[in-house]
C-alpha cells in the first residue's frame, strides 16, 4: 500500500516545534500591541491580478512562483503587503481614518525550489503602518523589528538599511543600472539579461555569484536622489545613531518586490546558509494608489517564521503537567476520569492514561509527561473517600480526602 509524505517545499511541525511556533508568535503579539499595532486576519486566496498589478509582472514571485488554482484567476497569496492594501481599500478604510496600524500572522505560499531556510509554504509574521510619510514612522517600525528579534531571542542579526528614493529618483537609478551594467550584459545570468532590459533594479537582487560579483564592481552612490529624499534617509539614519540601532548602510540593497521606494530594509544571519534574509521591509508609498486607492504612503516587514526557527536551540516547549491521574484497576476509571475534569475545570493541566498500564507504567507515564503531581486512586483508599497524592519532585506520597482534591493541590502549586 502507497505511503504518502508531505509535500516537497512543505514541512510538518512536531508537539516540540509547534510549541516552539506558539512562543514566538506570542511574544511577537506582545511586543506589537505595545507599539500599537492591530491584529487582522485575511484570506490566503486571492486575485492573481492583485499581485500582478501590486508586486509587479517583472518580480520571481509573479513570473513563476505563484501558486494558481487551474481554471480560475485565484492564487495562494504569496506575501502578505498586498493583500492588506486591498482589505485597505476594499472596506474604504481611509474614508474612516488617516492612520493604521496593522500585523499579521500567518501563512504564504510560493513555488520556489525549496532548500535550506527556503519553503513553499512558510509563515511570516507581518507588519503594515499606513497612512503616514513620517521619517520617525520609518525609525519605528525598524525598531520594533529589532525588538521582535531581540525578544525571540536571535542573537546572530544584521540589520542592513538603503534609501531608493521617490519614484523619480528610482527611475532615475534605474536608468543608471543600465547604462551601467549594458556593457556588461555577458556576465550576467540568462534571468538577469532579461531583467536588465525590464527593470534594472532586479539585478540588484540577483543571488547568482556571477551577477553579485558584477554588481559589485558598480559603483553606487547617490547621486540619483533628490534633496529632499537624501536629508529624510539622512534623518533616519541620525534617529538610528541616537537609538544605539547597529546598522550597515548599503547602497546595492534593494529588495525583490517592486512597490517598494524611499526606505528599504533586510535583516541577515550567517547561520542559515545562502538564504540569509530572517526579515525584510520598506516603504511602499505608491501601493495603494496603483491598486485603485488613495494616494497614501505606506511602510512595513515581515519576519519568516521558520528561518528565525532555525537560529533557535530547540528546548522543549511542551506543556508539563501539573497532574496526572492514575488508578489500579478498571473498576476505578470513571472515577478517575471525573476527577480529571474536576481538576481541568479549576484550571489545572491535566492528564490520564488511556492505555490500561499498570499503575508502574502509569507512573512512568507521568514522569515523561513532567507532572509535577500524580493522584493514585487505589481500592482501598477508595472505599475510604481518599486517595494518595504524589509528589513527584520530593518523591513523597501523602494520603488526602477525594473532596480535598482540588484544594490540596491549588495550595501546592
Amino acid at each position: 500500500m502507497k505511503k504518502f509524505s508531505s509535500i516537497r517545499g512543505t514541512t510538518d511541525f512536531d508537539a516540540l516545534e509547534a510549541g516552539i511556533f506558539y512562543d514566538l508568535t506570542q511574544k511577537a503579539r506582545n511586543t506589537l500591541v505595545r507599539f500599537g499595532f492591530e491584529e487582522i486576519m485575511l484570506p490566503v486566496l486571492e486575485e492573481q491580478g492583485l499581485f500582478l498589478k501590486g508586486i509587479g509582472e517583472s518580480s520571481d514571485i509573479t513570473e513563476r512562483q505563484m501558486f494558481k488554482i487551474e481554471g480560475k484567476d485565484t492564487v495562494l497569496r504569496p506575501e502578505g503587503t498586498a493583500g492588506v492594501i486591498r482589505f485597505f481599500i476594499e472596506h474604504s478604510l481611509y474614508k474612516k481614518s488617516g492612520f493604521y496600524k496593522f500585523f499579521y500572522i500567518g501563512p504564504m505560499f510560493r513555488g520556489e525550489r525549496p532548500q535550506k531556510g527556503r519553503l513553499r509554504q512558510f509563515n511570516h509574521i507581518g507588519v503594515e503602518a499606513i497612512g503616514s510619510s513620517s521619517i520617525y514612522l520609518d525609525a519605528e517600525v525598524i525598531i520594533l523589528l529589532m525588538k521582535i528579534l531581540d525578544q525571540l531571542g536571535v542573537r546572530d542579526k544584521q540589520l542592513i538599511v538603503n534609501t531608493l528614493g521617490c519614484a523619480k529618483d528610482k527611475s532615475a537609478l534605474n536608468k543608471i543600472l543600465f547604462s551601467d551594467l549594458k556593457n556588461k550584459k555577458e556576465s550576467l545570468c540568462d534571468n538577469c539579461k532579461r531583467r536588465l532590459d525590464k527593470n534594472p533594479l532586479r539585478v540588484l537582487d540577483c543571488k547568482q555569484s556571477l551577477c553579485r560579483e558584477t554588481v559589485a564592481s558598480l559603483k553606487l552612490e547617490n547621486s540619483y536622489l533628490c534633496g529632499d529624499c537624501l536629508d529624510s534617509f539622512k534623518k533616519l539614519l541620525s534617529i538610528l545613531d541616537s537609538f544605539g540601532v547597529e546598522y550597515k548602510n548599503d547602497p546595492y540593497l534593494v529588495r525583490g518586490l517592486d512597490y517598494y521606494t524611499n526606505t528599504v530594509f533586510e535583516v541577515t544571519s550567517t547561520k542559515i546558509g545562502s538564504q540569509d534574509a530572517i526579515a525584510a521591509g520598506g516603504r511602499y508609498n505608491n501601493l495603494t494608489k496603483s491598486l485603485g486607492g488613495p494616494d497614501v504612503p505606506a511602510i512595513g516587514f515581515a519576519v519568516g517564521v521558520e528561518r528565525v526557527m532555525l537560529l533557535l536551540d530547540k528546548e522543549d516547549k511542551r506543556t508539563e503537567l501539573d497532574v496526572f491521574i492514575a488508578s489500579t484497576s478498571q473498576k476505578l476509571q470513571e472515577a478517575a476520569f471525573e476527577i480529571l475534569n474536576k481538576l481541568r475545570d479549576a484550571g489545572f493541566v491535566a492528564d490520564c492514561d488511556y492505555l490500561d498500564k499498570s499503575l508502574k507504567g502509569q507512573l512512568r507515564a507521568a514522569q515523561k509527561r513532567g507532572a509535577r503531581f500524580v493522584i493514585i486512586l487505589a481500592e482501598e483508599e477508595f472505599k475510604n473517600n481518599t486517595v494518595a497524592l504524589k509528589d513527584m519532585r520530593k518523591n513523597s506520597q501523602t494520603l488526602i480526602e477525594m473532596t480535598q482534591v482540588v484544594k490540596s493541590l491549588k495550595e501546592k502549586i
